[in-house]
């Protein structure tokens, strides 16, 4: 998740900032950073990339590990996007696209070394139907990452319950997952080894630059949508723009790193 300036939609990804990073590219490729070192990607590792978007992590890891890299999204203009990006990257012969759903993939049972998850499994209604699609396709000591926003507790006020509806109705979520029920649903299906990293101080100045842009581009939207120029959904997008920082600065919401191994 993350945020793209004034009419256009949610798209761009939070990063992980530090005293050496100087710009949200650099944060982006962080995030890849941080996880390929926990996941301890190794050449011909075979990685899903699950909810690939257009392909950004699947290409960085093509371009940095000698390894082979597939990436499924439910959007067909995404895939074709990251096929195009592939190849000007020169790595096609190390990555494929596919329009699939990573709930029921149709992969064969343990066909990856590595199931790599960046901001995608928020949008899965139910988490467990994710987390047992990727113990069922990942290799006996494979292992599974996932990066993404978890509640850390329920609201305390209705400002809290109005502003976490709004960042969820605006992102298009059907809900959160609280991180002690994704641990116990990594447990529950046969994961060990599980691992949590905090990520939230990390990601907070992505989370202040979106409610800058947020600020500035709700009201813009708000009488475009007046017009018809915009759809509503545009509106509650750049809502959830605002809405996000306040939910993550309350400590309702944050940023986690899971690790667990099959």
């Amino acid at each position: 998740m993350g945020y793209l300036p004034l009419l256009e939609q949610v798209t761009i990804h939070y990063g992980f900032w530090d005293k050496n990073i100087t710009n949200h590219q650099e944060a982006l490729l962080n995030v890849n950073k941080f996880l390929a070192k926990i996941a301890d990607i190794k050449t011909g590792d075979i990685i899903l990339d699950a909810g690939c978007g257009i392909g950004g992590s699947a290409i960085w890891l093509a371009k940095n590990y000698n390894v082979q890299v597939i990436g499924i999204t439910i959007s067909s203009r995404q895939v074709k996007e990251a096929q195009r990006l592939s190849q000007m990257s020169k790595v096609e012969k190390n990555t494929n696209f596919y329009e699939k759903d990573y709930l029921n993939s149709g992969f064969k049972d343990k066909s990856f070394n590595v199931v790599w998850a960046v901001e995608s499994v928020c949008h899965a209604k139910d988490k467990k139907d994710f987390l047992r699609e990727a113990y069922r396709i990942l290799k006996s000591g494979g292992c599974l990452v996932v990066d993404d926003g978890f509640l850390l507790r329920n609201a305390k006020n209705e400002k809290e319950k109005k502003d976490f509806s709004a960042f969820l109705e605006g992102m298009a979520l059907p809900n959160l997952a609280s991180e002690s029920e994704f641990k116990e649903s990594l447990e529950e299906i046969g994961f060990k080894n599980i691992k949590i990293y905090d990520k939230t101080i990390e990601t907070l100045p992505s989370a202040k630059k979106i409610r800058r842009m947020s600020i500035f581009s709700y009201p813009v939207a708000k009488i475009t949508e007046k017009l018809h120029l915009t759809p509503h959904l545009l509106t509650l997008n750049n809502l959830a723009g605002i809405t996000q920082y306040t939910t993550i600065k309350s400590g309702l919401a944050g940023h986690r790193v899971f690790y667990a191994e099959k």
